[in-house]
């Protein structure tokens, strides 16, 4: 029994979701922390940026095993490595950011009002490599049809 839906290839596309969602609510979160602090929205906004450092590593490992399981034509290599090289740098990244925000959580620096300010720049900024990887693997599928019933 195949726990996979007909049409997907792999877990992949499944779940690579998850990371995009959090990181974006999370920045919104910062967002509004800025405008009202509060608590809850401290805590929250930390933990999504870690579930989503966590969901990124998931996505990065099927990515991994997604490429072994698909057929890119030759026109789409070059795309494959650098939606690969872009998905590594965003996950690097966003680790190293959920582990800064969990220090300045623990520390309580995350409440200074130019530490949130430069949290929030930070975690834009990463959602621009979010962007970048989204746009080589979508350029995958639409383009070369990677993963795709033909």
């Amino acid at each position: 029994m195949d726990i996979l839906p007909e049409w997907a290839p792999n877990i992949h596309p499944m779940i690579i979701h998850f990371p995009i969602v959090l990181w974006l609510v999370a920045v919104f979160f910062d967002l509004f922390f800025l405008i009202k602090p509060n608590e809850w929205l401290r805590k929250t906004t930390m933990i999504m940026y870690v579930l989503g450092a966590l969901a990124a590593f998931a996505a990065y490992l099927s990515g991994d095993q997604a490429i072994d399981m698909v057929s890119v034509p030759m026109q789409g290599e070059v795309s494959a490595g650098k939606h690969s090289d872009w998905g590594h740098y965003t996950l690097y990244y966003f680790a190293t950011y959920a582990a800064i925000r969990i220090l300045l959580f623990w520390k309580n620096w995350d409440k200074k009002k130019w530490v949130v300010i430069l949290m929030f720049l930070l975690g834009a900024t990463g959602v621009g490599l979010v962007a970048k990887t989204a746009d080589m693997g979508g350029k995958l599928v639409y383009k070369y049809g990677v993963g795709t019933k033909k």
